[in-house]
């Protein structure tokens, strides 16, 4: 039992690699995205608030558009969740190692 249980540990550290190389780059680009995407959802927010103001939009497309905003700002939020759980993944992985 104790051989096929090292054999199995050797066969995951190179998914461990995979996992935290996967990881890392998730950081980055979700760190880098969440910059930009919550310059473009404060920039729609704006446009949206001040052309329902102004009397350009009507209701139906101030409220299409904060919508379209809140997706925008809230899609690095979804990606930091998916980071979340590949973390786990490897944690998991790390435990099974030292197990």
């Amino acid at each position: 039992m104790a051989l096929i249980k090292m054999f199995l540990k050797l066969l995951v550290l190179p998914l461990i690699v995979a996992v935290t190389l996967i990881q890392w780059v998730g950081i980055f680009l979700t760190q880098f995205s969440t910059v930009i995407f919550n310059l473009l959802a404060g920039l729609m927010f704006l446009i949206a608030v001040a052309g329902w103001m102004f009397g350009i939009g009507t209701g139906a497309d101030t409220l299409r558009m904060l919508t379209v905003a809140f997706v925008v700002f809230i899609i690095p939020h979804i990606a930091e969740w998916l980071i979340i759980r590949i973390a786990a993944i490897n944690y998991g992985l790390r435990e099974f190692i030292k197990s």
